[in-house]
């Protein structure tokens, strides 16, 4: 859309709109609303929510021509707070887009406006947006079956989410009081839309006499859904917009428009809202800024309620027949019993202000319903629409996790009904979550077993015998593991005397470190695989082994020994580095060797007075001087990782021997494997 033309559309929304300050005699009790104002700009078209606190409007205050929305929040002070742009509509098109008309679903979550992006189906078209956690979302469009080529505008959204009410033009020459057509430049109707149970907006209508009269336009919903307040010329008397309001009869009829003479004054008057509270209206002055007066009382008063709606099975959408049961909550008198229609399940209640009432829903194999209307201090008519669906079914969602580290567990699930053992259902959890969903019939009391390996069993117990009105329960189930007695027998290598070094335990099954020490008892979780280390300490190297309590069987019962014997720094001690490995042929390491030569990092940070020498021997594969200078270089190898690592090269003696001195004879794949090997021997210790 070009910049002319949004230029046009400008002059055609706003065309009147200047601010003339001899109407301000005529506004008595209107006042203008703290905080949002300037004196530069325009703030027009306010929408507010159903309590009072959140007020969107269009404005042009970013450069006093585009109009954008902007929200505001109430504060406890009364004062409205700085308004801020809302930057994923505002910045949705081009920044010479009109966006205005701007309108809050009484749930809040919905927010309706019309603009001029060019992704629109026509001049203007009605989009809305949704909240989310950060704020208002993308604009998304209505659709065709609302927004035509033409002009959509101004759209107001009914407390049911059912009904939509916006403005289209009007042509001209169907105005047929001459005095008025001739007058106008441009005309407007207040169209409806429905929208069905699948979402989808019928093709729009007018309203018919009297709302549309001669043009009308600005409408807004109240939240009983049966209220309209809308802008509308009505007579040659006044060539100009005041505000009216109708109201929908039992028959779906709209009444003769009231004049709203207590905002209305002698110039344009538009773009009314009012809270759920029904007590303050916000308003559009001289189309310049956001006024707001109070209602008069007469025109709150109201004396009964009514609540309609329809009571549906929540799984197959039919209608089931409900005894419904009002009583007055201070007396527990029933004041009305009634049902619902069996065909469709809809029913209605008319409700006298100036009780609270509890309204309660039952039938026979459902789940129950309960509601409350505190209608004590109820000055008006009000309709509340409840739709109840209800269920034969509960859902409880068991999740079960590990006690201890707070893990998913997959886990089996069986229940059985606690009268008679039946079995309902038998189900696994999700191994991800730890999560099942159970759906179990109403009307009886059952027992919930949990089990899963190397874990203890679990039981839990949910009496739905009673009377229910929750659908969905929710059980964190927490599992405690078997566990392993294990003791951790840790000797010095040359004279078997006890040792207590301090163990580090690594679980490779999953992610958990125990801290022990030796010679004393560790329990260790059944099925799963560990990685045991003495550190060095109290004058003794490192040494790791593992244990693997995958298949533990009487083990659990009758309990594990880790026997590990451990070097003590002297000279002339040899230590046997573990997994040490190299690529074939080659004196490269592996990643795999890197974890045992941490340790030996460790091992020289912690005796600074230690000079050791690497050894590497091959086995027999190979011509012997080949061997000779493979071993040598892995043995290099490893003294360049540790001197890599911050230890000093005056405390390392690289040596390699080959295929000298095998610990076992090169007669298989195993004893070759054992052959290869890096030792540490100890040179001086000071």
């Amino acid at each position: 859309m070009s910049s002319f033309i949004k230029k046009f559309l400008f002059s055609l929304f706003f065309t009147g709109f200047t601010y003339l300050a001899s109407a301000q005699d005529s506004l008595m009790r209107q006042v203008p609303v703290k905080g949002l104002n300037t004196p530069d700009y325009v703030e027009y078209a306010p929408t507010i929510s159903a309590d009072g606190k959140t007020m969107i409007f269009q404005s042009n205050r970013a450069d006093g021509v585009s109009y954008k929305l902007y929200e505001s929040k109430l504060g406890d002070n009364g004062i409205w707070s700085e308004p801020v742009p809302l930057d994923k509509i505002n910045n949705f098109g081009s920044s010479n887009d009109l966006i205005g008309g701007p309108s809050i679903s009484f749930d809040g979550n919905l927010l309706l406006f019309f603009a001029t992006f060019d992704s629109g189906f026509g001049r203007e078209d009605l989009y809305y947006s949704t909240r989310e956690a950060d704020g208002w979302g993308a604009p998304v469009n209505l659709g065709e079956a609302v927004n035509s080529p033409g002009y959509e505008a101004f759209p107001s959204i009914s407390a049911d989410l059912k009904t939509l009410y916006f403005v289209k033009e009007k042509p001209l020459d169907q105005i047929d009081n001459k005095t008025v057509r001739k007058n106008l430049t441009f005309a407007y109707s207040i169209c409806e839309s429905n929208r069905s149970d699948d979402g989808v907006w019928s093709t729009p209508r007018e309203l018919p006499l009297p709302i549309n009269l001669y043009s009308s336009k600005a409408p807004r919903i109240m939240a009983d859904n049966r209220t309209l307040i809308f802008s509308a010329i009505r007579s040659e008397n006044k060539l100009d917009y005041d505000l009216f309001q109708s109201q929908k009869n039992e028959l779906g009829d709209w009444g003769l428009p009231v004049n709203l003479s207590y905002v209305n004054t002698p110039e344009s008057d538009q773009f009314s809202c009012i809270s759920a509270a029904g007590d303050i209206m916000y308003f559009a002055y001289a189309s310049k800024d956001i006024y707001t007066v109070e209602i008069p009382e007469n025109l709150r008063q109201f004396v009964n309620n009514i609540v309609t709606g329809a009571v549906t099975d929540r799984d197959n959408g039919g209608g089931v027949e409900t005894e419904i049961i009002v009583r007055d909550a201070r007396t527990t008198k029933e004041v009305l019993r009634t049902k619902s229609n069996a065909s469709d399940g809809k029913y209605a209640i008319v409700l006298s202000a100036g009780r609270n009432y509890n309204v309660e829903f039952k039938s026979d194999g459902y789940s129950s319903y309960a509601s409350e209307y505190d209608l004590r201090d109820t000055k008006k008519y009000k309709e509340y629409n409840l739709d109840i669906g209800l269920f034969r079914s509960a859902k409880l969602t068991l999740t079960v996790s590990d006690t201890e580290l707070f893990e998913a567990v997959e886990s089996d699930v069986k229940v059985r009904r606690k009268d008679t053992g039946a079995l309902i259902e038998e189900v696994k959890t999700d191994n991800k979550d730890g999560r099942v969903i159970l759906d179990l019939p109403l009307g009886k009391a059952y027992d919930v077993r949990i089990k899963a390996p190397n874990f203890k069993e679990s039981t839990y117990s949910l009496d739905l015998s009673g009377l229910v009105i929750y659908r969905g329960y929710e059980k964190d189930i927490e599992l405690q593991p078997e566990k392993v007695r294990v003791f951790l027998d840790v000797a010095d290598i040359k004279n078997n005397s006890k040792i207590k070094s301090k163990i580090i335990i690594r679980n490779k099954s999953r992610d958990e470190v125990i801290e022990a020490y030796g010679n004393e008892y560790v329990a260790l979780r059944a099925g799963d695989r560990y990685e045991i280390e003495s550190t060095s300490s109290n004058g003794y190297a490192f040494n790791s082994t593992t244990i693997d309590l995958t298949e533990s069987g009487k083990k659990a019962e009758e309990g594990v020994q880790v026997n590990m014997q451990i070097t003590k720094l002297e000279k002339d001690a040899k230590l046997t580095l573990k997994n040490i490995n190299f690529e074939s042929n080659s004196y490269q390491l592996s990643e795999e060797s890197f974890t045992e030569l941490l340790r030996v990092v460790k091992l020289m940070d912690e005796n600074p007075g230690l000079v050791v020498e690497i050894d590497a021997f091959t086995d027999d594969i190979g011509s012997a001087q080949y061997n000779k200078i493979l071993s040598i270089n892995r043995a290099q190898s490893v003294v360049d990782y540790l001197i890599d690592n911050q230890i000093p090269s005056a405390r390392f003696v690289a040596k390699g021997f080959g295929e000298e001195a095998p610990l076992v004879v090169n007669d298989s794949d195993e004893n070759r494997a054992k052959n290869r090997r890096v030792e540490l021997k100890i040179l001086d210790v000071k």
